[in-house]
């Protein structure tokens, strides 16, 4: 469990550095580092590169056919950390002065965040293979036809038949001297079939659900994140223009 929610702990043990760093900076300022500070800049500027690297690196990483480096497991843990410590620092960096643009960006950076938290609890329904590559739906079918076609293949006799048909078998099994028939060999590994063409169904079933809702998120999540970028570099031109062109 730790493993799968390495990247979790790791964005908060970098957040809480980074409070910590913030309260400093407010002890040595005397007051909340304002955003035009050296401070609340360094923090508006990294945030926004680190929100930069979760909009893109993994994306590229699963589009582009060129970069085929490290699992695309990691890539995610990456996306994850990148997409809450980013947006932490970018919460912090307009000083708690939540007005016009800045409250607005800001209350984008906080949807965008539970919408990524939704996000990868839906990813992890998908079943994956070992390296975070979404296991194929024609593979899960495919299995699960081979399983039903062996399992139509074997027509075993009822193991359960009465103890006085099977002789002293009921007796000597009872004391654990007695070995398994063929046909009880058979009715065994048919349970087996049975349960793995089980387990491979509810995988199917899962995979479908997960592709619906992974749909329906996309729907919300790409357009909410278009639109926080386009007020991110709008508060960015702005900020240059009046703090830079006119001071």
């Amino acid at each position: 469990m730790l493993q799968k929610s390495r990247e979790l702990l790791f964005a908060v043990l970098a957040m809480i550095l980074i409070a910590l760093a913030y309260l400093l900076a407010q002890v040595q300022y005397g007051a909340t580092p304002r955003a035009s500070s050296l401070f609340g800049h360094g923090l508006g500027v990294a945030g926004f590169v680190l929100m930069l690297m979760t909009e893109t690196l993994y994306s590229l990483r699963k589009r582009t056919r060129l970069a085929r480096w490290g699992q695309m497991s990691h890539w995610l843990e990456v996306h994850i950390f990148t997409g809450l410590v980013g947006p932490f620092m970018v919460l912090l960096h307009p000083g708690w002065q939540f007005k016009g643009l800045a409250g607005v960006l800001s209350l984008l950076t906080v949807l965008i965040v539970l919408s990524g938290v939704i996000g990868r609890y839906i990813y992890t329904s998908v079943p994956r293979t070992a390296d975070g590559i979404e296991i194929d739906l024609a593979a899960l079918e495919f299995q699960v036809g081979q399983i039903e076609a062996e399992m139509q293949a074997g027509q075993p006799t009822d193991p359960t038949q009465p103890a006085a048909r099977r002789g002293f078998a009921g007796p000597l099994a009872a004391l654990g001297l007695a070995t398994r028939s063929p046909e009880q060999r058979k009715a065994s590994h048919l349970r087996d079939l049975r349960r793995e063409r089980d387990r491979l169904a509810r995988a199917l079933r899962d995979r479908r659900s997960a592709r619906r809702l992974l749909s329906l998120w996309h729907a919300v999540h790409i357009p909410l994140g278009l639109t926080l970028f386009l007020v991110a570099f709008v508060h960015i031109a702005a900020t240059i223009y009046y703090a830079v062109l006119l001071g």
